[in-house]
């Protein structure tokens, strides 16, 4: 007996299985976080991978089998184009940052509306960002340089160790009292205004790295991240 679902779904990374499979990790709207069997992706031509980028958010038939722990991808097609992330450098370089924090960290599948819908809120402004600006260059846009920060701290938030009403952090002993003024900062403000900060390359370096300590401690996970170096690099 199969049974087919249809879903939504949000990209998180992909990983060879044999000669023509792939792996999909996602989270998806209905299931959480979950993974999926892509079969051909490797000698079929059909079988477009294109779509399956660092946080595409795509809308899926899958194909679940009693007898098999992974339900096959049968279908997808975007459900919302996200041209400019793919396009970007420093865009995409923030979805791979986004799409390894997210794979490390929300590792239980347990449906979560309000997660998925703010990360799907969250992927559309990065894509959105600066477009009515193309004359801006790779890596200098100060518009999209705190997304990475405010992505973070407003993760935290709907994960439920955030401020409370009094602004006041669960473990706010592990920032300094610079880092812990903005992340109050960032936290209160809205999305426009988060953006218009001004902080340099070690500003967003050392906030962020206590960031990634701070969801570690709340988690109970070592998160030694891979592409944040790249992030840093980009925004020294």
């Amino acid at each position: 007996m199969t049974l087919t679902q249809q879903s939504r779904i949000i990209v998180l990374h992909l990983t060879k299985y044999g000669d023509s499979g792939l792996v999909v990790h996602a989270i998806d709207s209905e299931a959480g976080r979950c993974s999926y069997m892509l079969r051909g992706a490797g000698r079929n031509k059909q079988v477009a991978i294109g779509p399956l980028h660092n946080l595409a958010i795509l809308d899926i038939i899958s194909v679940a089998n009693p007898r098999s722990s992974m339900a096959q991808l049968k279908e997808y097609e975007p459900a919302v184009h996200l041209d400019s992330l793919r396009s970007d450098i420093d865009k995409n370089a923030i979805a791979l940052f986004i799409s390894e924090l997210l794979y490390r960290t929300v590792v239980e599948q347990n449906y979560d509306p309000h997660l998925f819908a703010w990360l799907c809120e969250a992927i559309v402004n990065l894509d959105a960002i600066g477009q009515s600006a193309p004359d801006n260059t790779p890596g200098s846009s100060p518009a999209i340089a705190n997304f990475h920060l405010w992505f973070l701290a407003g993760l935290c938030t709907v994960l439920g160790f955030g401020p409370s009403g009094e602004g006041l952090f669960d473990g706010c002993d592990m920032f300094n009292a610079e880092n812990l003024a903005l992340l109050r900062q960032i936290s209160a403000a809205g999305f426009s205004e988060a953006m218009a900060i001004p902080l340099n390359g070690s500003r967003r370096r050392d906030f962020c790295n206590q960031m990634v300590r701070y969801l570690s401690y709340h988690l109970g996970l070592n998160l030694n991240l891979r592409s944040l170096d790249v992030l840093h690099d980009l925004y020294r």
